[in-house]
């Protein structure tokens, strides 16, 4: 188990591309500046433990003043526009936006000047969707990227809707070191019956994918001994490098309602847990078995008042009835904490506040397959078999192959019948 350590700094640079990318890009960072004490216009609310890795920092009259490290791009201005009006407008700078009609050349520009600025780059952190107008632009960028910083660590927040561009998701898995798929439908449900929210909104959904990332990179802003810095996704959850995709789990999900109980209290470590293990709609992804057949998994613990022996035999045994992993892997199960207390969006919250959360990482067969059945589905509806078709096709078919593959020893090794679900 990984606990505290002291990390240097890391230095990351946050493209978001398109109207989902900038939407879900906004909450992140309105979460971000609450964690690290930073007001609206970026200046420190206190002097203590001044941001690193994701901000820049400047001098404005003798004052520190911090900005995210990241660049807005849209095809048009409209959420550009937005950002520069509401609460963070004078966090943000013009030189963070860029519209797609600008050359490719201009905006790997504008990304070499982000990355000059810093001493410890480590690589991008994408966030963007699989569908619409900038699906196009991401997959260029996919291809610029790995040629000028071969070294640096790609990892994407990916958005995915009903229907997926086959070109676009092999080039994703092609180009990408890490892939953290959020499919819409998947967080309405968890906002709808896990938050009991009635119709959910895209903002109700963005501040829910902004509460996954803020624990996903705690350990990166703060210090944290498990996934501390952007190579350690790679080693910790990517066995092979064709298996790439991690779905991301995240609790407790209480409704804000709930905690104005009289008698409201955080669940203990073991309770907050177990939904992970039994229940379905805990995911970002849709989950299509009651079963995981797993090739690595990394429970992510942050709250100040963790106790490392209360994560033990018990909840690792209850884990065991429902995970399977592969005795051929060696990433395998791997537990982090985090004494950085869960911050939440004021009075625009839709969870409860508890002193702990969990998130759980899970490079998992079934969600993989799931979304590249997806796009091949889709590619038998809207495409000619054209060259580059037929090459994201097959593609996406030996990977699928190579995940049934994966199920077939695990199931082997378990003595499992895949055709039923094990409890």
């Amino acid at each position: 188990m990984s606990s505290e350590v002291e990390n240097p700094d890391r230095e990351v640079l946050h493209v978001h591309i398109g109207s989902g990318g900038i939407q879900v890009g906004d909450h992140c960072w309105q979460l971000y500046c609450l964690e690290h004490n930073l007001n609206s216009d970026g200046y420190l609310l206190n002097e203590q433990n001044p941001p690193q890795c994701f901000f820049s920092e400047s001098n404005d009259n003798n004052k520190k003043k911090f900005g995210p490290r990241a660049l807005f791009i849209d095809f048009d201005s409209t959420e550009m526009d937005r950002l520069k009006t509401n609460n963070l407008k004078d966090f943000y700078n013009d030189n963070q936006f860029l519209l797609s009609t600008d050359s490719s050349h201009l905006i790997l520009d504008r990304i070499r000047k982000q990355i000059e600025t810093c001493d410890h780059f480590q690589g991008f952190i994408l966030s963007h969707s699989t569908f619409g107008k900038c699906s196009n632009l991401t997959s260029q960028l996919l291809n610029n990227l790995p040629k000028e910083y071969s070294k640096m660590t790609i990892l994407t927040n990916s958005l995915f809707g009903t229907s997926i561009n086959i070109c676009d998701m092999s080039n994703l898995l092609k180009n990408a070191h890490v892939i953290i798929p959020m499919e819409n439908e998947a967080i309405f449900n968890l906002c709808k019956h896990r938050l009991n929210i009635q119709t959910p909104t895209y903002s109700n959904i963005n501040r829910l994918i902004a509460h996954c990332w803020s624990n996903l990179t705690c350990s990166m802003r703060f210090d944290g001994g498990l996934l501390a810095n952007l190579n350690e996704f790679q080693t910790s959850l990517i066995c092979s490098p064709t298996l790439k995709m991690v779905s991301s789990y995240l609790l407790p999900l209480i409704p804000i309602l709930s905690s104005k109980d009289k008698n409201f209290q955080s669940p203990s470590v073991y309770d907050m847990c177990i939904p992970l293990f039994c229940q379905s709609n805990t995911c970002f992804i849709h989950q299509v078995t009651p079963y995981k057949m797993v090739l690595a998994t990394c429970l992510l613990f942050r709250g100040e008042n963790l106790i490392p022996k209360e994560i033990g035999q018990k909840l690792i045994c209850q884990m065991k009835q429902w995970i399977r992993f592969s005795d051929k892997v060696p990433t395998g199960f791997r537990c982090g904490i985090n004494y950085h207390r869960p911050y939440l969006f004021n009075e625009q919250s839709d969870i409860a506040q508890t002193d702990k959360q969990v998130l759980m990482l899970t490079n998992e067969t079934s969600t993989s397959k799931h979304l590249c059945q997806m796009a091949l589905n889709q590619s038998t509806k809207d495409y000619q078999e054209q060259t580059e078709i037929i090459e994201a096709k097959n593609s996406l078919e030996q990977l699928i192959n190579n995940y049934e593959q994966i199920e077939k020893e695990i199931s082997h090794e378990n003595q499992l019948d895949l055709t039923i679900p094990f409890l």
